[in-house]
């Protein structure tokens, strides 16, 4: 489970040194993580208020054997939590997913009735990055500064899962 942390991190660190066109990272479930939802639109809630890119990451923070995550081909599937036509399967937590093309993508749990109860998110990757706002902002600023910090911590729960 440590060479996992430490593959993650360095894959995360590579990224970062690569710049911005590496992508963003998104920290599915923010600090909660990819575990059971307090509610069944938990995850559907985190997704709406994010603008994913070809380009960027989905990173999963769970713990092995107690989570995974499954990937279906269509909304169907997904509205069902079916098993049938899975197209990948990831179950060494945390784990890391490049979004490489545009379109809708569909991840779930597919541990007992987990997906059920909520832990399923489905995303519509975006062809291009939306624009920047216009200017300078200090929130951007702020951001910028904060984002390494923001990936710490993210190692630092994972670590804690685990």
């Amino acid at each position: 489970m440590a060479r996992n942390a430490v593959l993650l991190l360095l894959a995360v660190m590579a990224s970062l040194v690569a710049g911005s066109s590496a992508g963003i990272y998104h920290i599915v479930g923010a600090g909660k993580g990819w575990r059971m939802p307090p509610n069944k639109t938990y995850y559907e809630e985190w997704a709406s208020t994010r603008n994913m890119s070809r380009g960027d990451k989905l990173m999963f923070l769970y713990r092995s054997g107690v989570y995974n995550i499954v990937e279906v081909p269509t909304r169907d599937l997904f509205d069902r939590c079916s098993m049938r036509n899975i197209i990948n399967r990831w179950q060494s937590g945390p784990t890391i997913i490049l979004l490489e093309q545009a379109g809708s993508r569909y991840f779930f749990c597919g541990v007992g009735e987990h997906c059920e109860v909520g832990q399923k998110l489905a995303i519509n990757v975006s062809a291009v990055a939306p624009p920047p706002p216009d200017g300078p902002s200090n929130d951007a600023a702020v951001g910028a500064l904060l984002y390494p910090a923001a990936l710490a911590a993210a190692f630092l729960v994972s670590a804690l899962l685990m």
